[in-house]
């Protein structure tokens, strides 16, 4: 059991979240990107069998984690996240961050479509504020080839939503790193699959073995896969899941200040007005869901 308030385990992985999107960046010229991901991914369960070992694992492939771990794995990491780093290639880390936001608006609608939750008007009004953040980001962003990857990223988020409803499905006794660690494990044949298929349309696969790939192969995998996600999913068991959403929304914050510093990206207006109006609608729609789960009680 980790001995970590859930505030502090929430705000580390928002750093790690933000972290990763940059490392993301800085690797993509050198690596194939799902074969940077099956490898930050292989990583992360090798470090995890010294932690939980043999009995832990032992629980991850057991029968009534397997599935529900696959779909976690595959809608969670594997799919979305390779669309995430090709995008990568076009557009900035800062727009990545903001479009991402946008999952919130496919939350509402499956939550109406499936659950015939109707939105409230302040659900509305913080996805309108996301919806406008997010076209500013991507009409302003650059021209054709950023927009190109922005759209990506819009159009992969819908699979982190099919992957929440197999995550809540996960037994209950599960640890949050035996739960980061399914999530890892269970991404890698839905990568073997994308691999293969990628080898028999376009060939060798790239992977510049340089200092910079392995830093940021060994980077993505301990501060993301590992410790982003274990803090994440020992945050959301010990606190309030609204709550610790609303923080971890407030991550392109974080990816707008290193991308400076680091010269991905550069400063302007409308990127600043995006990312306002995108996490702060963002944090309306959660405080929203929020004080609903309140009434509720």
């Amino acid at each position: 059991m980790l001995k970590l308030s859930p505030i502090l385990a929430v705000w580390i992985s928002c750093f790690c979240t933000a972290t990763n999107v940059v490392i993301s960046k800085i690797a993509t010229p050198y690596v194939t990107s799902a074969l940077f991901l099956f490898w930050a991914c292989f990583f992360m369960c090798a470090v995890s069998f010294f932690i939980i070992g043999q009995q832990g694992w032992k629980r991850i492939v057991s029968k009534d984690v397997l599935w529900k771990g696959l779909g976690m794995g595959t809608f969670g990491t594997a799919l979305p996240m390779t669309v995430f780093m090709v995008a990568l290639n076009y557009t900035t880390p800062v727009n990545s961050a903001i479009d991402n936001q946008f999952e919130i608006i496919y939350s509402l609608v499956l939550s109406y479509i499936v659950l015939k939750e109707r939105p409230t008007l302040q659900q509305i009004f913080g996805s309108v504020l996301v919806l406008v953040g997010v076209v500013l980001i991507v009409l302003k962003g650059g021209g054709y080839v950023q927009a190109k990857g922005d759209f990506m990223i819009l159009g992969s988020l819908w699979m982190f939503q099919i992957s929440h409803i197999f995550a809540k499905k996960l037994p209950h006794d599960l640890t949050a790193i035996q739960i980061a660690t399914a999530r890892a494990f269970y991404a890698l044949p839905a990568l073997g699959v994308l691999l293969a298929g990628l080898y028999f349309i376009q060939g060798p696969f790239l992977f510049n073995s340089t200092g910079v790939l392995w830093g940021t192969l060994l980077g993505s995998a301990f501060i993301n896969y590992l410790l982003g996600n274990v803090l994440w999913y020992h945050a959301i068991r010990n606190m309030d899941l609204s709550k610790a959403t609303a923080i971890i929304l407030s991550y392109p914050v974080i990816t707008f200040v290193i991308s400076v510093v680091l010269k991905q990206d550069t400063l302007s207006v409308y990127k600043l007005l995006g990312m306002a109006l995108a996490v702060g609608g963002a944090y309306v729609v959660t405080s929203t869901a929020k004080k609903q789960q309140g009434a509720k009680a």
